[in-house]
Parts: structure tokens; sequence; C-alpha cells
């Protein structure tokens, strides 16, 4: 068994464990939102059944504490599955507008909030290009990188090369192609062996292309 397929499987039983829990005491907060994190994660793979669960419990969650800023963020990040999901456009526009609101409020509410920041962090970056919110992926993932430079416990290691690749990518999107180079040399440089190193790679060798492409095109 993989790694990966351990951390699933220990997953899938702590999931297990928690719905227990919840029968028996099924206005729980604390065992709500913890539930949802692995629903969350699970619904991020593409699991109906767990984005289904996912969307009760933090609806339950938030009927309780209407600023609670996990349920909140997780509640947007729904909202864009649900987007993606959706075969109408004008659904797919109205849940990206609110995800947008719901994330943003969560880290209105507490912007040292790391779930919240990494939340929308990494949202941002597939929401539709008209809300612009590239930018705030930005912001985000550079936040994320000074808290963890000033606390190194604050964030698992094995979380960052894909903050850094994302952040990487997000500079590419909004056009700043030295920055983006930059952050994604250090990818290379840094994590080998990684999956963000062999991404970050082929992103620099399309960005050098570009780089030639417009140098040619000018003179």
């Amino acid at each position: 068994m993989s790694q990966q397929e351990d951390q699933q499987e220990r997953a899938r039983r702590r999931l297990s464990q928690l719905e227990d829990q919840l029968e028996l005491d099924p206005d729980n907060v604390n065992l709500l939102l913890e539930a949802s994190r692995y629903y969350h994660r699970f619904a991020m793979q593409g699991s109906d059944e767990a984005f289904n669960k996912a969307e009760r419990s933090i609806a339950r969650i938030l009927k309780f504490d209407k600023n609670n800023v996990e349920a909140l963020s997780i509640a947007g990040s729904l909202l864009t599955i649900k987007a993606r999901r959706s075969g109408s456009l004008l659904k797919r526009i109205w849940y990206s507008i609110i995800a947008a609101r719901k994330l943003d409020r969560a880290v209105k509410i507490d912007p040292t909030n790391l779930s919240a920041r990494t939340i929308r962090a990494f949202t941002a970056l597939v929401l539709p290009g008209f809300l612009r919110r590239l930018k705030t992926a930005a912001e985000d993932f550079e936040y994320l990188i000074d808290v963890k430079s000033h606390h190194p416990a604050s964030l698992p290691d094995e979380m960052m090369p894909k903050i850094y690749f994302n952040l990487g990518l997000a500079y590419a999107k909004i056009g700043d192609s030295d920055r983006a180079s930059k952050v994604l040399s250090f990818v290379t440089e840094n994590y080998p062996g990684t999956r963000e190193h062999n991404r970050a790679k082929s992103l620099l060798a399309k960005l050098k292309e570009m780089r030639l492409r417009r140098k040619s095109f000018t003179g």
C-alpha cells in the first residue's frame, strides 16, 4: 500500500468513527466540523456521497454558528464544485459568485485563519476569470508562505510544494511572468521528486517559449 493509499484508509476509518459518534451526539459542532473536513476532502476527489454529506454537515454547523470561519470556507469550496457540475451557465455563474462571497466573508471574520486562507487561495484559482480572483489567490498563497517562514509548525511541510507551485501559477495567469518564473524555479530546485516539480518544470518551459515568441514578434 502506498503512502497516499494509507492516508486515505486512515481518513476513512476516522470518518467512520466520527459518524458513529455523531449518531449519539448529532449537534456536536466540533464533531460535525471534523467530519466535514473529511467529507470535503473526498468530495474534492469526486465523491458524490461525500459532497452531499458535506453540504448537510456544513449547513448544520452554520445553523448553530453562522460565523464559523472554517465552515464558511468549506461551504464556499463546495459551491465551486457545484458550479463545475452544473449544466446551466447561469447557475455556474451564480454559484461562483456566492462561493467568492462566502470565502471573502470567512477571511474577513478571521484573516489569520489558515484553513480559510488555504481554501480561498486554491478556490480562487479555479473561479471564472470575470470574478478577478487571481490577485486574491496570490495574496493568500503569499500569506501562507509568510506564516510558514515565521512559524514552521503552522503548515505541514508536504503542503508547501503545492502552495509554491500554485502561487507561481497564479502569477503566470495574472501575466507576471518574471515573478512566476522565480517561484516556479524555486519549486524545481527545492522539491525534486514531487508532482509539483514536474508541473513547475513544464510551466517554466511554456513561459520561456512565450517570452521567445514575444521577443521574435517585437523584433
